[in-house]
């Protein structure tokens, strides 16, 4: 191997490891959809002309990274690669014109990405995250928002139904630095001011042209994105609170698999306790959540901090609601319930009942 060859693996190497180096994991992954987890040493191992290099888009302190892939979710295969290459561009030019300088631009050998840091790992910006239905969904809402500013500037109808949005956030995400090994092209940085010619030459040399990326400012884009315009249909809100009897039955999948756990911890309480007083009055919301506490994790929230938990979330529950089905997802078994809000089967007993006493009547 050559002196130059060396040089070149070398500098590969170097930025394939800084851009893991905050990466909650980072993996090599195989010609097939399986792969290993490395450790730092472990990835001066890897054959980089030949393995791609992933990472975890969670990063160590809890924040995540956002990427919007303009390549179109339907599109599976990619006939003209080069039209592909100059439509992402015409429209990476469109969205930084009205986000000027707040996302990253790269190129992974396919299509552009715009890359950017959500702070969900600062407890700070989770208020504003959690209005949004949690930071997944917020990822989705402004994936859609940027899709819908290049369908205005195509001349289509924007897309403002954004609950909808069903495609799933990958766990993880190239490397910068890394091959692309369906294309033998490297993921780079970019410049949007770059030709086509220039990106492609680039990403086949793996040459980049690259800034940190921004942390987004949670305050700003809620004005841009106002969570509370599509909370009605983000948020179901019961009308009116139902009796304890007979409800089990019709608790959702997930709230009856996290009740049933032996040893529930802070967090798990947290996210019951929402469920419990966002469906009952507050002392049969109680009620049951007592009961289905063990012995020793009943004893252990009587005092410490834990004691104050449930009054704290009682006397703030328009902050925190019912949790999302994104929140509940870790208590959901294998089969898929269906719902798309942890209340929706409730709510239509609710409006059956009052349907049947207006009959009566």
């Amino acid at each position: 191997m050559t002196n130059g060859v060396c040089k070149k693996m070398d500098k590969q190497l170097e930025i394939i490891i800084d851009s893991c180096k905050e990466a909650k994991f980072h993996m090599v992954k195989f010609d097939t959809e399986f792969g290993k987890i490395l450790n730092t040493n472990e990835i001066t191992t890897v054959d980089l002309t030949k393995n791609e290099i992933h990472r975890s888009i969670e990063y160590t302190n809890g924040d995540r990274l956002f990427v919007y892939d303009l390549k179109p979710t339907s599109t599976t295969m990619v006939d003209n690669e080069l039209q592909l290459l100059l439509n992402n561009l015409q429209e990476a030019k469109v969205i930084e014109m009205v986000y000027p300088n707040i996302f990253r631009w790269i190129y992974d050998g396919i299509s552009i990405k715009a890359y950017a840091i959500i702070p969900s790992g600062d407890i700070k910006q989770h208020s504003t995250i959690t209005r949004y239905g949690g930071t997944e969904m917020f990822m989705k809402i402004l994936k859609q928002h940027l899709k819908n500013i290049g369908k205005m500037h195509k001349g289509r109808t924007p897309d403002y139904n954004f609950l909808k949005n069903t495609e799933k956030i990958n766990e993880t995400e190239l490397c910068l630095g890394s091959i692309n090994v369906s294309k033998g092209m490297y993921s780079v940085g970019i410049n949007l001011s770059q030709t086509y010619g220039e990106i492609l030459l680039n990403s086949k040399n793996n040459i980049h042209i690259w800034t940190p990326l921004n942390k987004l400012v949670m305050k700003y884009w809620a004005r841009e994105i106002n969570p509370d315009f599509i909370s009605e249909a983000k948020h179901i809100k019961l009308t009116d609170t139902i009796p304890i009897d007979d409800t089990y039955k019709i608790y959702p999948p997930c709230v009856k698999n996290l009740m049933k756990m032996k040893h529930k911890g802070n967090f798990n309480r947290f996210i019951l306790a929402r469920y419990l007083l966002s469906i009952h009055k507050p002392q049969d919301a109680k009620f049951v959540y007592f009961a289905v506490l063990a012995n020793e994790e009943r004893e252990h929230i009587k005092q410490g901090n834990c004691s104050s938990q449930w009054n704290y979330i009682l006397n703030n529950m328009k902050r925190y609601d019912c949790p999302t089905c994104q929140e509940l997802r870790r208590f959901c078994p294998k089969t898929d319930c269906g719902l798309n809000h942890p209340l929706e089967e409730i709510q239509e007993k609710i409006l059956e009942k009052k349907d049947a006493e207006k009959e009566k009547s």
